[in-house]
């Protein structure tokens, strides 16, 4: 790429990254369309580097984009060359393809005077455009699981004029392309979604520190939020705002974040008072589903920190049946049978619903308390 070039991209990333925070930005003289960023905050200045990276499916250098003051990765793009040909006539289309930082599809655009058009030779409408952007933002699209020619039923003597939609496609084919414009469509989201978007998430995933994985946990959206939950491993520090962060998530409304934020704490986190003292201070208000799997993290934990055992004594005899059993277990697996405990727990055995009365007694027998001892409490 020759440097006049390059020059072009360091001035282009500077106006992408304003239309990053609009779902579709375009003026008279440059096309461009977008996704939701992950981070969102505004970085003034930013610079632009290559990365070696051989893809089978285009050979233009891939361009990493971070924050100059940070060091924060922001976003990653080609520029795709390539020919696109109508009925034997092909003309060169030059089309800058943009990943979030996670691997997700950000956007495209088109540098100025340049624009997609179909096999009639009609530029794109508007809306046309906004099509290719969500079908280039739906990964779960079939388009990389067959050859595009198998996939339209395109006969071969058509190979020469294949950007339009054959007569022999089907109609949950023309769901996935552009009207007309099948090839671009095909050829545009295998790039997408091809090797380069799995070089994105590993480039960003071998950067990951406890700031950067906050940072994409604040991601407006989800995806991005599992797939750095799934990157957090037993030697990740949980710094005290990453381990707030993830409290909020566990207590919020999105079940599935709240399972997949559990699941990311591993047993090597759970020595801290804090991450402990964060995961029950949620456990009164979560629904059940939720409790219960504090209650299972929380068994894996090395040991538990005194802090929780008084957070948690103290609701121990409003506890129903099921909560009342789980927590108990907690202790038993901790050896939880200090004074304090053993004298709540034994309140319970006066306890008129007797399923809970009797977890209170096998809980104190469990603690090789005599019949006689229980009793003593119990008439205390």
């Amino acid at each position: 790429m020759i440097l006049s070039e390059l020059n072009y991209f360091a001035v282009a990333t500077g106006f992408f990254l304003w239309s990053l925070f609009n779902f579709s930005w375009s003026d008279h003289d440059k096309l461009s369309y977008s996704k939701k960023a992950t981070i969102t905050a505004d970085h003034e200045t930013q610079q632009t580097s290559i990365i070696t990276f051989r893809d089978t499916l285009s050979e233009d250098p891939l361009f990493f984009v971070k924050s100059k003051e940070s060091n924060t990765p922001l976003y990653y793009f080609k520029d795709i060359t390539t020919d696109v040909c109508f009925d034997n006539e092909c003309r060169l289309l030059r089309v800058s393809v943009y990943w979030n930082i996670t691997g997700r599809y950000l956007g495209f655009d088109l540098p100025k005077g340049e624009f997609l058009s179909k096999r009639d030779h009609q530029p794109f409408s508007d809306d046309e455009y906004e099509r290719l952007n969500d079908l280039l933002a739906n990964p779960d699209l079939p388009l990389g699981q067959i050859s595009f020619e198998k996939l339209i039923e395109v006969p071969a003597p058509a190979l020469d004029s294949i950007d339009g939609v054959s007569g022999a496609t089907t109609k949950d084919v023309s769901q996935m392309v552009v009207k007309g414009a099948a090839y671009t469509t095909y050829t545009l989201w295998n790039i997408v979604h091809g090797p380069t978007q799995d070089f994105v998430a590993r480039n960003t995933a071998k950067l990951l520190s406890p700031d950067l994985i906050d940072l994409i946990l604040k991601s407006p959206d989800q995806s991005d939020q599992v797939w750095v939950l799934d990157k957090i491993r037993p030697n990740s520090a949980l710094t005290e705002k990453l381990t707030n962060t993830l409290r909020e998530i566990i207590a919020g409304d999105d079940f599935f974040l709240a399972y997949s934020a559990l699941n990311a704490i591993k047993p090597s986190h759970l020595d801290s008072n804090k991450l402990q003292s964060d995961l029950f201070s949620i456990y009164e208000n979560a629904d059940h589903s939720i409790q219960r799997m504090i209650i299972e993290k929380l068994m894996k934990a090395p040991f538990l920190h005194s802090e929780l055992v008084i957070s948690s004594r103290k609701l121990l005899v409003s506890l129903n049946g099921k909560q009342l059993g789980d927590l108990l277990k907690l202790y038993t697996k901790h050896a939880i049978k200090d004074e304090a405990t053993i004298e709540v727990v034994a309140e319970i055995l006066n306890n008129e619903n007797r399923f809970i009365a009797r977890q209170a007694y096998n809980f104190l027998k469990a603690t090789h308390l005599s019949d006689k001892e229980i009793e003593e409490l119990r008439n205390k």
